[in-house]
């Protein structure tokens, strides 16, 4: 059983594939983290190494790997370069364009949810993890940049043939003469909404149990997590098909992505968007909390404006007011050895 008292709060850093790239700079960097505060590394890659587990629990972490379910966007689309059926297809009838670095897959593909739930098998089989956060485990949405205040509602997707297939299986057949695939999503939206809301939410929940099933079958006392995406106006769980309450029972931690700088948001939305989630996952909940705008300069992703150490400070005073909440994660890691530290090790001293 996973410890929820106070003292035993995860105190985690995610970090990208390049934190590893100087070995020789990782156990410094390790033993700096710890110095902070933090008690656990998440990280996500295609692929692990030995030694940066070995190193990571050398220096006292615990060692999170991560999974992206349904984007490939680190393998520059190759996926949906060879299978374009994983392609989502938005109620226009139009293919989802790419958007920055993203453009997701429709998650209803057998062979994509094999594949993946085959990547989590191997990785728990072969590594000692303490633990696996699932990422991008929704349906598509650039969601960073699509609910930023102020744009139009994103379109809803995917309306691929298949997934239609799979919606009218489960829920009936639609009407005779709907011959396109915008007339077939319009009436579904006008006439079946919660249906296809209900449906889209199922075909997450279904597949994040069977990834807890291959993951703790394969490395019992490992952690299974769960990447979730903000509510913003009601508009999260019907596009995303992440419905929290749901996913609360198959997951040891349910960590929503409160990455308010990039979504041009004030620190306080950072405490009643995260009491919404901590209400139903209580000691679960460890939210992502952003502590820089950007981790490259060269990077063409959009973090919001310039974040100033005041912004992330604040931002972790909203977490404090979360008093039942399993810790939190900083995002990106790297800014705490960039001048973030201090924040958080203040943070962290008051609960030692």
């Amino acid at each position: 059983m996973i410890d929820r008292s106070a003292s035993n709060r995860i105190v985690g850093a995610f970090v990208f594939p390049e934190f590893w790239g100087n070995s020789s700079r990782v156990p410094s960097n390790l033993a700096a983290l710890s110095d902070l505060g933090v008690n656990a590394i998440m990280t996500e890659s295609n692929e692990y190494d030995f030694s940066a587990i070995e190193a990571t629990h050398n220096s006292g972490l615990r060692f999170y790997a991560g999974v992206a379910c349904f984007s490939d966007h680190v393998a520059h689309f190759h996926s949906l370069k060879e299978h374009p059926e994983l392609w989502p297809i938005l109620e226009s009838g139009e293919r989802r364009p790419q958007m920055e670095w993203y453009v997701g897959m429709t998650p209803i593909d057998s062979r994509r949810q094999e594949v993946v739930l085959a990547t989590i098998g191997s990785i728990a089989r072969t590594y000692p993890i303490d633990g696996l956060f699932l990422d991008f485990v929704r349906w598509p949405l650039h969601w960073e940049i699509e609910l930023r205040p102020g744009r139009r509602k994103p379109l809803d997707s995917s309306f691929d043939p298949a997934t239609l297939v799979k919606f009218e299986a489960a829920c009936g057949a639609l009407p005779g003469g709907l011959n396109s695939i915008p007339a077939k999503a319009a009436w579904i939206r006008e006439n079946r909404l919660r249906d296809w809301i209900d449906f889209k939410c199922q075909v997450i929940t279904d597949f994040v149990a069977n990834a807890r099933n291959i993951l703790k079958d394969a490395r019992p006392n490992a952690e299974l997590g769960v990447y979730v995406v903000p509510d913003m106006d009601g508009m999260t769980e019907p596009l995303t098909g992440q419905r929290i309450r749901d996913l609360e029972p198959l997951a040891d931690w349910i960590a929503p992505m409160l990455y308010h700088n990039i979504l041009l948001q004030p620190p306080a939305w950072v405490g009643a968007t995260l009491k919404e989630v901590s209400e139903i996952a209580r000691a679960k909940t460890l939210p992502v909390a952003q502590a820089d705008s950007n981790r490259d300069p060269s990077d063409s992703a959009d973090w919001g404006p310039p974040m100033s150490a005041e912004n992330f400070s604040a931002c972790l005073s909203q977490v404090e007011t979360q008093s039942d909440i399993g810790g939190l994660i900083v995002f990106p890691g790297s800014a705490l050895l960039k001048g973030r530290g201090r924040v958080l090790r203040t943070m962290t001293q008051a609960h030692r």
